[in-house]
């Protein structure tokens, strides 16, 4: 022998172990139901929304080069306003 056979790892006795192991952990996961059914919106919903769309809105006009808080005359106010109103939509909001 030239001592490969002492190299190679020993799988055969410990795969019915590890079988056992991967299925208990399979069904370990698929015993519970979803988690995100488990969540409710709390009352400050609409202004972690609001905050969050602000911060978006702020990295998008920052990234384009345009002022973060532009003067109501500029171009640039109705692009942020637009932008915003876009995030609170996907959020599931609409003006009031």
């Amino acid at each position: 022998m030239t001592g490969t056979d002492t190299a190679r790892p020993r799988l055969l006795p410990a795969l019915p172990g590890l079988a056992f192991l991967s299925a208990v952990a399979l069904l370990t996961g698929c015993g519970s139901p979803p988690a995100y059914r488990e969540w409710t919106a709390s009352p400050d919903v609409p202004t972690v929304a609001y905050d969050e769309c602000t911060e978006q809105v702020d990295n998008t006009m920052r990234l384009r080069g345009y002022p973060q808080r532009p003067l109501p005359e500029t171009p640039q106010f109705g692009y942020r306003k637009e932008i915003f109103a876009q995030c609170m939509r996907r959020k599931g909001y609409t003006t009031e």
